[in-house]
């Protein structure tokens, strides 16, 4: 059993490990959470540290008023942000979206380009309302790295093209039709809801949690054959498992008949 550990600080980034609940500060506020050279290596560094301890939820929010607002342009601008910084930030995000745990973006303020693409790769993301989201790397003569596929396969083509190549930001409350939130509250609701949904996530049993990620991730990706397989050999471990018998031993002590 690993010791807790909390408040494990980065020059860059606040991780906050113990028990059940990973929760990740991205932590530049001076300049909205940008992401320099040594961003990017604190992010790695952090990520394994999550794939190590295996919790069941990662949060990953923003210090001050921002999430992230993506590269730090300052840096690029110099040259000392570059293709393999790009790469690397990319490889740390893959990482994460792969994580066995549950994910949650919870975005405190403006999720710009790199950020919009870090919260992307969260099984959930939860928005303030005053939150500008979007993905303006065209207008700086880059690409939104994988956002480029993942986008598409969560809001449909049209409105994946729409935010990838007009790079205009957009208010939460529309980025939540369009679907690439899953809830946008008042601030002063933020909190509250952001520790119910953890709860949530919490409650929830682990081999059925990790095998739906798990399946839901590559439905786009297996023809329907092998997605069944896949699924069968899950749901068998499922039934297998202690936490359904302690499900199904709940469900015979509430049910009258």
């Amino acid at each position: 059993m690993h010791p807790p550990a909390r408040g494990v600080s980065q020059a860059t980034v606040v991780l906050d490990l113990a028990g059940d609940v990973a929760r990740v500060t991205l932590n530049r506020p001076e300049i909205l959470n940008a992401g320099n050279r040594a961003w990017v290596r604190d992010m790695v560094d952090v990520v394994r540290r999550i794939a190590e301890r295996a919790p069941r939820v990662a949060v990953v929010t923003g210090a001050g008023r921002a999430f992230c607002t993506g590269v730090d342009l300052k840096a690029l601008a110099a040259g000392d942000f570059g293709l393999d910084d790009f790469i690397a930030w990319e490889t740390m995000m893959v990482t994460l979206e792969r994580l066995d745990c549950l994910t949650l973006a919870a975005i405190n303020g403006h999720c710009v380009g790199g950020g919009l693409q870090l919260a992307l790769v969260c099984d959930y993301r939860l928005a303030r309302e005053e939150a500008l989201i979007g993905l303006p790397a065209v207008k700086e003569c880059l690409i939104p790295s994988m956002a480029l596929y993942r986008l598409p396969r969560l809001i449909g083509l049209a409105r994946a093209k729409e935010l990838i190549l007009l790079g205009d930001l957009i208010s939460a409350r529309e980025a939540e039709r369009y679907g690439v939130l899953n809830r946008v509250v008042p601030a002063a609701d933020f909190p509250k809801v952001l520790e119910e949904t953890i709860e949530r996530f919490l409650a929830l049993p682990r081999p059925s949690a990790r095998a739906s990620k798990s399946l839901t991730a590559r439905a786009f990706d297996l023809d329907f054959d092998a997605f069944r397989e896949q699924m069968q050999a899950s749901l068998r471990v499922c039934l297998a498992s202690e936490e359904h018998r302690q499900a199904m031993e709940a469900v015979r002590r509430s049910t009258s008949y």
